[in-house]
């Protein structure tokens, strides 16, 4: 069923009052039936009563009347023959009961028998005349018979009528009797078809109401399935009595509003996850224009307003909105300083990480804007406004405000909650931004000193050789008595310059070659080298100084070598430097110790002493130019403390790492770790393919 389902269907009233209109018919037919029947049943018996009562009392006047009349005839009869007196009495007393009867028919004869009461009441009053006559004559007379004869006469009338009468009165009687079962047949007839007519009525009625209900149940059973199942498009037809359509109509607005739940819901997902991105896209830029052009073309593209505007905050001071300086549709009315209560708001806002949202600019809400700015924006036709601000703790960088032109456009949280985000991000990449480049910056400054000094140290190692040439070279012609006898004092002195020139000299080459190697102007060459070879000339090297300082130096390489790539004078002077500091700072009778191997893809050589050791303290600092161990400062052991520095540049430019593990007085393990040239040649060829 499509959201059109219910036009044109025909709508029905309450099943309620359906089932009371019908049941109120029905109970109108039955009474109505019922009361026809009564009024029938008590119509006819009151009929029946009334008239059987009347044709009963008139055939009960009839009898006396007959019988009177015959008793009367018979008495009198009797008398005129015999002249017995009781016949008299009996007579008056049958003439008195006919007299009663001819009096009854008189009164209440129906109007269909009046003519033939009229002919037996004539007959009767011509009998009545005759009995004076018949008890005044003479018996055996012709008078008397022609009187008894004329009796007879009456009296055979008189029957007759009476016969007449009898026979017409039961005639009537049945018909009466007829008429009131044919109306009683018609009345039960009609009654017993209004209830029928009701019967069929509720049954009707009971149909209908059962089909308005069942059916659109069916439908909306259907409809609800539909929905259950995530069919969200489903509805139901408003059809059926009141309240089916009222139960229609509510799951109906229930599927609307889960759709615009789900659509809110989908909405707000979609800004969640634009919100997500947008975090890591303005975090990508290393630079604070980056971050800037990166947070306005997120919010160009993903936030649904008309105008949206990125304001930055520099020194107090506001700046236009960057990117849409030319299209500013406020640039008349703002003013680039903000006073100190409009600063206090922005700064309290992003303290509560909220947002100043208006809905109705133009209306009340719009009261809550300072009048230079309300008045600009009402006739610029902006309707609503969030205004987010965003920066770092309490250091506020800028705002964002974002506008619409249109009504019936509110703001929804998930909108608010989106432009929080990207104001959260942006403060966050701004001031990552800022600092970063501060940061490089500051390295840049740094990487000048360093050159500086390096540059320095270069000039002054070079500026230092020449009139240290020249004193080595005058130590050596006054040693050699080119100038004339030197006494034994004398060779004391020189000997003790000597050294003290030799010391100027190791710290003056030391120094030149660190600035060498730290500002890459040193010449290195690569190639494949041997470190056994390596290790076996840099032993060679200070076997004298060994042999001298009665030390026992030994060495463990693998027979078949370890290849490094490098250049072979600077690794020979890192086993140099590490064999003389060995030697230098090792009591008589110590030991030395090189060992050499392979270990997870690099050359691993350990230089191992039982010398002087170095404390805990000092070993964090021991790789720092100029830095000595505090003990060897203490025993007077000479030294530049530039050998280590110089040995962990040389180290880290081949691409390995240097440690040291010591204990004070029990001795110092240095190990060196080089990748060998198979690890070498496998990363230069991972990196070939790659676009340079």
């Amino acid at each position: 069923m499509g959201r059109g389902g219910n036009a044109g269907v025909r709508r029905r009233g309450s099943i309620i009052n359906q089932l009371l209109v019908a049941f109120s018919v029905f109970a109108v037919l039955i009474a109505v039936a019922a009361g026809v029947g009564y009024l029938t049943v008590v119509h006819e018996n009151q009929t029946t009563k009334q008239l059987t009562s009347r044709y009963q009392t008139f055939q009960s006047a009839q009898d006396d009347l007959g019988v009177g009349f015959g008793s009367a005839q018979a008495w009198m009869l009797d008398y005129a023959l015999s002249r017995d007196p009781k016949y008299l009495s009996l007579l008056r007393q049958s003439q008195a009961k006919f007299a009663r009867g001819l009096a009854t028919f008189q009164r209440g004869t129906p109007a269909n028998l009046r003519g033939l009461v009229a002919d037996v009441v004539r007959v009767g009053a011509k009998w009545s005349a005759l009995v004076p006559q018949l008890m005044a004559a003479s018996q055996g007379t012709q008078h008397a018979r022609a009187l008894i004869a004329e009796e007879y006469a009456v009296g055979g009338a008189f029957f007759a009528a009476d016969g007449g009468l009898q026979d017409l009165l039961s005639k009537q009687i049945a018909a009466l009797s007829a008429s009131n079962k044919q109306a009683l047949q018609t009345g039960l007839a009609w009654a017993g078809g209004a209830l029928a007519v009701a019967v069929l009525l509720v049954l009707a009625g009971s149909l209908s109401t059962l089909r308005t209900v069942t059916r659109p149940l069916r439908d909306l059973t259907v409809t609800v399935r539909r929905l259950t199942t995530g069919d969200h498009v489903a509805r139901a037809t408003v059809a059926g009595s009141a309240e089916v359509r009222e139960v229609a109509q509510a799951v109906n607005a229930q599927a609307n509003e889960a759709d615009q739940f789900r659509a809110r819901e989908a909405e707000s997902n979609r800004l969640r996850a634009m919100a997500r991105a947008a975090g890591i896209r303005i975090r990508e830029p290393l630079t604070a224009d980056g971050v800037i052009q990166e947070a306005g073309t997120i919010l160009d593209q993903n936030v649904d307003a008309d105008l949206i505007y990125l304001h930055l905050i520099i020194e107090g001071q506001v700046t236009p909105p960057v990117g849409h300086e030319d299209s500013w549709v406020l640039a008349d009315a703002f003013t680039s300083a903000l006073s100190g209560k409009s600063i206090g708001l922005l700064r309290g806002l992003l303290r509560d990480q909220a947002s100043e949202v208006i809905q109705d600019v133009q209306g009340p809400g719009g009261e809550r804007l300072p009048p230079w700015l309300r008045d600009p924006m009402r006739q610029a036709g902006i309707v609503s406004l969030i205004v987010t601000p965003f920066g770092v703790s309490d250091e506020l960088l800028g705002f964002i405000a974002v506008h619409r032109l249109q009504q019936a456009r509110p703001w929804t949280q998930a909108e608010i909650d989106a432009v929080e985000s990207i104001a959260a991000d942006l403060g966050r990449g701004l001031n990552h931004a800022r600092l970063y480049e501060a940061e490089n910056r500051l390295v840049e400054h740094l990487k000048a000193l360093d050159l500086a000094k390096s540059d320095f140290f270069a000039t002054i190692s070079h500026e230092l050789r020449a009139p240290l040439s020249s004193i080595e070279g005058y130590i050596e012609l006054l040693s050699e008595e080119e100038a004339g006898p030197v006494t034994p004092e004398q060779r004391q002195m020189l000997q003790t310059v000597d050294r003290s020139a030799s010391r100027l000299r190791n710290l003056t080459d030391d120094v030149f070659t660190l600035a060498k190697l730290e500002s890459g102007a040193y010449a290195t060459v690569t190639r494949p080298v041997n470190m056994a070879e390596v290790i076996a000339g840099a032993i060679d090297a200070v076997r004298p100084s060994v042999s001298a300082a009665k030390l026992v130096l030994s060495a463990t390489v693998p027979p078949d070598g370890l290849v490094v790539e490098g250049d072979t004078s600077q690794l020979d002077r890192v086993l140099i430097n590490l064999l003389s500091n060995s030697v230098k700072y090792t009591p008589e009778g110590g030991h030395i110790e090189v060992c050499a191997e392979a270990e997870n893809g690099s050359a691993v050589v350990r230089v191992t002493d039982t010398g002087i050791g170095i404390p805990n303290t000092d070993q964090k600092k021991l790789f720092d130019r100029f830095f000595r161990a505090s003990n060897a400062q203490d025993a007077a052991i000479p030294g530049t403390g530039l050998g280590l520095a110089i040995v962990r540049t040389i180290v880290v430019n081949h691409g390995g790492d240097i440690s040291v593990t010591s204990k004070e007085t029990e001795g110092t393990t240095v190990t060196v770790r080089l990748p060998l040239a198979a690890q070498v040649a496998k990363v230069k060829g991972s990196f070939a393919g790659l676009p340079r």
